[in-house]
């Protein structure tokens, strides 16, 4: 092995000259990557103050993320096409291009779909940053979208991290992508002997105290929905300002809907079941006739 020399650095053909041809093309690429995030978010900005239109945080970030792979992509073909071992190699690999194609190709066809349905997301926005949606039975908030996946958080504090292609191609519930007022629902059941206008006055009277409901929305509503096998189905409207409020005034309106039937001796019913078991049953009486023979 040759002795070290400063002028090896100069020399890209030697591991020495490659390493710091490396280091310098990573500096740039770094430093040019945090100037570029630095003029996208300044022109985001200026659009916002100057043009009156606002800038969704989604296209924001997923540009960012996709100028930072650009740099990176941009600084590893330079550092091939300055190191002559990697330059030749460059040029075999190019030889059979169709079958490295090939290969290439199909070894990121996951990663691909997911780059372009990521882009997909980005501009055509069926879901952003911060959206609540209901994915699969799942209600969660959208918290971030990479090149890769995207990442929700659910109720109850976990996160899904979603393939792209796999979100893209789901039929998903958003309910803040146009507006986030939400139409709240509630059922209550009373027997058929109880007095359904009774009913439906309680019922009001609740939905009006109700501090979730929205302020300035339409006054609750009542509509007998059901004859059931037991019951009567009677359903609350109530707007809410958003899906929170919407699930906080439905856990609301169950309580206090029950405490005000149980005060005015409204019947909420449930089905009996009466088991008997064989034991208990009177015995046969000895020397009973058979029954009749269905043959003729």
């Amino acid at each position: 092995m040759p002795d070290f020399t400063w002028s090896m650095l100069l020399d890209f053909s030697t591991i020495p000259g490659a390493l710091s041809l490396a280091v310098v093309i990573a500096a740039v690429a770094t430093v040019s990557s945090r100037v570029l995030t630095k003029i996208m978010e300044n022109q985001a900005k200026w659009v916002i103050g100057h043009l009156r239109r606002k800038v969704d945080e989604t296209i924001v970030r997923y540009m960012v993320r996709l100028k930072t792979l650009l740099v990176a992509l941009a600084g590893v073909m330079l550092f091939v096409s300055l190191v002559p071992q990697l330059r030749a190699l460059m040029s075999t690999m190019l030889a059979g291009a169709g079958i490295t194609a090939l290969v290439v190709g199909l070894a990121a066809k996951p990663t691909l779909s997911n780059l372009v349905s990521g882009v997909a997301i980005a501009a055509y926005r069926p879901f952003r940053i911060g959206d609540k949606l209901l994915i699969e039975g799942e209600s969660c908030t959208v918290e971030d979208i990479t090149l890769r996946h995207t990442i929700v958080k659910t109720w109850q504090n976990r996160r899904l991290i979603i393939p792209n292609e796999k979100i893209d191609g789901m039929v998903i519930s958003n309910y803040t992508i146009v507006e986030e007022r939400m139409l709240c629902t509630v059922e209550v059941g009373v027997s058929y002997d109880t007095d359904i206008d009774l009913a439906r006055q309680l019922m009001l009277d609740e939905a009006g105290r109700c501090p979730h409901r929205q302020a300035d929305g339409p006054e609750p509503w009542v509509r007998v929905v059901e004859l059931g096998e037991y019951a009567v189905v009677v359903r609350i409207y109530l707007w809410t300002e958003n899906i929170d409020e919407a699930w906080l005034a439905r856990f609301w309106l169950l309580e206090h809907v029950k405490k005000r039937f149980d005060a005015a001796g409204v019947e909420i019913p449930f089905p009996y079941r009466t088991v008997v078991y064989k034991k208990d049953l009177p015995p046969a009486k000895v020397g009973a006739p058979a029954p009749p023979s269905s043959e003729t």
